[in-house]
Formats: structure tokens, C-alpha cells, sequence
């Protein structure tokens, strides 16, 4: 499940195979139960992706920040016609436990029960920054971060200096960090107590991040995240 929730692409069974390290036959052993309980489904070309089952988990993770978030949240995607996910942080990666895609015919996919690296996305990013650096260090106790994307930082002296800087803003940013031809912002989502909760980001191909376009998203982020914290 970890090896499809990190492909780009549905897997065929010697993909998953070769990923998880096992023989092929154990690999369709496997399949064949999550398939009978919904955590895979099979396409008609015999690939796999994650099944609904998986999808109905990860809702359940954010409780009542993803019942709350959600109409602000079809609102946002409406206002600006890009993809908004709600993300947590799971320990060094952020799983996206719901989104809004755009109606547009190039656009960024629902990514909703996938994990990425926290440190290849914006959200990712701005939820690392609410960390102290002892908490950081032992997420990553490298000095050297896996590359997901062209531009992925790989340094964790970087990443920590990246997240110095998002504190400061109180907004992150991600240009092609965890896939190719993708930006996106993301911002934090607090309780009234300032506990964070969870994140929001605004996906879009990087054409449509131009130095014009990203104030507007930037701020039309920072105001959805504001009244969902308001209301928890």
C-alpha cells in the first residue's frame, strides 16, 4: 500500500513486486486480499492503484478538521479554479485526506489517500516549520533528504533554513519539489489554542504560478486556513 501511495503512476504486480522486495507470486497473494477488501482496485489493463477503502481511512484521520474544512474548502476551490487538498502530517510525510480538483483540462490530480515526503511539498513544509529543531532532527536524522522531483530539496540544512524562512511568512511554497510541472502553496491550519491541525495547499501546473497569479492564491490560502481555524 506505502509503494502504491508513492507512485506517480497505477503499478503492475512485478512493479510492486520489485518495490516491496518480494517474489511475484507473494505480491499477487497480497493483491488479491486487499483487492477483496477495497484497499487496492485492479484497472482494465491488470495495473493497481489504492482502492476506496483507503481513501474512507484517511477521511476518517481528520475527523472533525476534515468536517469543518470542507465547505470553506469547495469554496475555496470554486474561487480560484485550482486543486486544494487538506493534509496532516504523519510523521516525516503529509497524507492528504481530502481535495477539490479543478475544473480546468490541465490541472494537478486529487492526491487524497496518498503519502509524500513532508519535505517535497508546501504543506509539508509549513507543518515541519511548527516543529522545534529536535523534533526536526529526529525526523531526519540524515543530513542528506530523498530527491521525489526535480527540484526536491536534499539537504536537511536547507530544509531547516527553507522552514526558518516559512515561519517568518507563514506560508510555504513548492516548485516542482514533489512532482514535475507541479507548484503549489501551502498554509497552516491551527485550533484556538494554536495546536496545529493540519494543513491546506492550492496545487497548480507551474505555468499558472507566475509571479502575477501566486499573491492571489497566497492569499486566498492564508484567509480559507484563518476561518477554518476559526471554527475549531
Amino acid at each position: 500500500m506505502e509503494a502504491l501511495a508513492a507512485a506517480s503512476e497505477d503499478m503492475t504486480i512485478a512493479e510492486i513486486a520489485t518495490a516491496i522486495s518480494v517474489h511475484r507470486t507473494i505480491a499477487h497473494r497480497l493483491l488479491a486480499t486487499l483487492q477483496q477488501r477495497q484497499f487496492v482496485s485492479r484497472n482494465s489493463l491488470g495495473r493497481y492503484r489504492l482502492g476506496t477503502r483507503v481513501v474512507c481511512l484517511a477521511a476518517s484521520l481528520g475527523g472533525d478538521l476534515r468536517a469543518i474544512a470542507r465547505p470553506l474548502l469547495t469554496a475555496l476551490s470554486a474561487e480560484i479554479d485550482e486543486t486544494v487538498h487538506l493534509v496532516v502530517l504523519s510523521n516525516a510525510n503529509v497524507l492528504f485526506i481530502d481535495a477539490f480538483e479543478s475544473s480546468k483540462a490541465l490541472r494537478v490530480a486529487s492526491r487524497v489517500g496518498r503519502f509524500l515526503p513532508a519535505h517535497s511539498t508546501s504543506v509539508g513544509k509549513v507543518l515541519l516549520s511548527a516543529l522545534s529543531d529536535v523534533e526536526l532532527r529526529n525526523l531526519y536524522p540524515e543530513a542528506k533528504l530523498a530527491k521525489t522531483a526535480p527540484n526536491t530539496v536534499t539537504s536537511r540544512a536547507k530544509l531547516l533554513k527553507q522552514l526558518g524562512e516559512v515561519r517568518e511568512l507563514g506560508y510555504a511554497t513548492s516548485n516542482e519539489e514533489s512532482e514535475a510541472g507541479v507548484g503549489s502553496v501551502g498554509v497552516r491550519i491551527v485550533d484556538r489554542s494554536n495546536a496545529t491541525r493540519g494543513a491546506l495547499s492550492i496545487a497548480a501546473p507551474i505555468s499558472r504560478l507566475t509571479p502575477k497569479n501566486l499573491p492571489r492564491l497566497i492569499e486566498a490560502a492564508k484567509e480559507t486556513a484563518a476561518k477554518i481555524s476559526e471554527q475549531l
